[in-house]
């Protein structure tokens, strides 16, 4: 979640900002929010490891708030005692709902009797509380770019058949669940005649929809400069694009495809294509002292920063099954609107629960979460609730007394602090995910209401993995 703090004090000057971030959220206007048990208030330093890399980073106010996937009154599922973060930073600029289901441990939470209980994610406690049937998810960004813009969608608990191409090709998480959705990047190629591919050496490389942009070696970022005439800017470190450029490449209207494998190349391997409109995206202030088109690709220098961010997730559809720790990238499919409401929702049953019975109409929730013009960034809720990570991260204490703690939140969120504690994290453990449930979510990012699925229809499939 973005706190006031974010607006009036990082960004006071920025017309517009609090819808700009998508909208702001006051725990002093909430009577659900606490920081019970939380030392320094719930100061925490972002626990965004891989993100580091990139410069990312940030403090928090962490805290435990009841979280709702929809506005009040819609009749879709809540949970108290949440954990989320609030934030100022801009370099996240909107709220963001982890679907990690590893859990993490407040080390230094200032009682003697639960200072180490494991603090479930919100993905779990939906499993729990029987409100999706499985630790998975399937997701896409959707098309703002095209003429009909397609929504993005995000299923808990299944996925939508009618979103993606499917393929054979499943890939097993990475070892280090930090970097979970972990896949090789074969190739980089384009449609334009007597076109060279742009990355023609395989790379381990990360999808994370945490960040908004591609993250490709310099070399390869060469051959992107030279292929689309693309100027880097130092001051804004963006790819921006003038009105020429963008003319000529609008004309050509390129389709980039990207080839994920795996590492032997044997297992098969899955083509990604994405128009030129997926990547001619704009920027306003604070990025960029005016509106100005950019290309969303960044400069890796090294292996560990080279990610596939949201961007990618336009043309993408991915499943991920925590329980089975798998999961598949597919050819995303965008619906016209009339055929918007025609979902074949999927359930991906617990290992251990096939045969139970399948969901009623009435029992899914079902939705669609937009995409967001511009940076691409998914927004399911107004909550921010931090992706859970493997390493020992630090909460951040100034080590003075103050009578009103939000009064020292700009300061202190802009990563102004001294003190350490520390934030220990648990591995997930599969013995801890008993039982089947049999509702699948998704969220209507335009009504907010549950998604009434015609009556007669059929959903008894239930798999694993397509």
């Amino acid at each position: 979640m973005i706190r006031p703090e974010g607006c009036e004090q990082a960004n006071p000057d920025l017309e517009g900002c609090d819808d700009s971030r998508g909208l702001l959220f006051d725990p002093k206007k909430s009577t659900s929010w606490t920081t019970e048990r939380l030392d320094n208030g719930g100061l925490f330093e972002l626990n965004t490891y891989y993100e580091g890399f990139l410069n990312l980073t940030g403090n928090a106010y962490y805290g435990f708030e009841t979280l709702a996937l929809g506005p009040l009154g819609a009749d879709l599922p809540s949970l108290e005692h949440q954990v989320v973060a609030g934030i100022a930073t801009s370099n996240y600029w909107l709220g963001s709902l982890g679907l990690s289901p590893i859990p993490f441990n407040f080390s230094t939470l200032n009682d003697s009797t639960s200072s180490r209980d494991p603090q479930p994610s919100f993905l779990s406690e939906l499993k729990n509380h029987s409100m999706v049937p499985s630790l998975s998810w399937g997701y896409t960004a959707g098309a703002s770019y095209r003429q009909d813009p397609v929504f993005g969608s995000l299923v808990l608990g299944g996925y939508d058949t009618s979103r993606f191409f499917p393929n054979n090709v499943t890939f097993a998480f990475a070892a280090d669940f930090s970097r979970d959705l972990t896949v090789y990047l074969q190739s980089v190629s384009y449609d334009t005649i007597g076109s060279s591919p742009l990355l023609t050496e395989s790379i381990p490389i990360f999808i994370n929809s945490m960040v908004t942009h591609l993250w490709l070696p310099i070399d390869v970022c060469q051959r992107f400069e030279e292929a689309f005439n693309l100027t880097w800017s130092d001051k804004a470190q963006l790819y921006l694009v003038d009105d020429d450029t963008h003319t000529r490449l609008s004309s050509l209207n390129p389709t980039l495809t990207f080839t994920i494998g795996h590492d032997s190349r044997e297992g098969g391997s899955v083509e990604i294509s994405l128009p030129y409109g997926a990547f001619d995206l704009s920027g306003s202030p604070p990025f960029v002292d005016s509106p100005s088109r950019y290309f969303p690709l960044k400069r890796a220098k090294r292996p560990d920063q080279y990610m596939l961010g949201r961007v990618f997730f336009q043309g993408a559809y991915v499943i991920a099954d925590y329980e089975r720790q798998s999961f598949s990238v597919s050819q995303a499919l965008f619906p016209d609107a009339s055929r918007m409401s025609n979902k074949t929702i999927v359930a991906i049953d617990a290992p251990g629960a096939k045969g139970k019975s399948s969901p009623s109409a009435g029992t899914i929730a079902g939705a669609v979460v937009g995409a967001v013009v511009g940076i691409v960034l998914i927004v399911i809720g107004v909550l921010w609730w931090i992706r859970q990570r493997k390493r020992k991260t630090r909460i951040v204490a100034t080590g003075k007394t103050y009578t009103d703690k939000d009064d020292r939140a700009g300061e202190e969120l802009d990563g102004q602090a001294l003190q350490v504690h520390e934030l220990e994290h648990t591995r997930h453990k599969g013995s801890e995910l008993d039982g089947a449930t049999t509702v699948i979510m998704e969220l209507d990012q335009q009504s907010g209401q549950k998604v009434e699925l015609p009556s007669g229809e059929d959903f008894s499939q239930r798999h694993e993995l397509p």
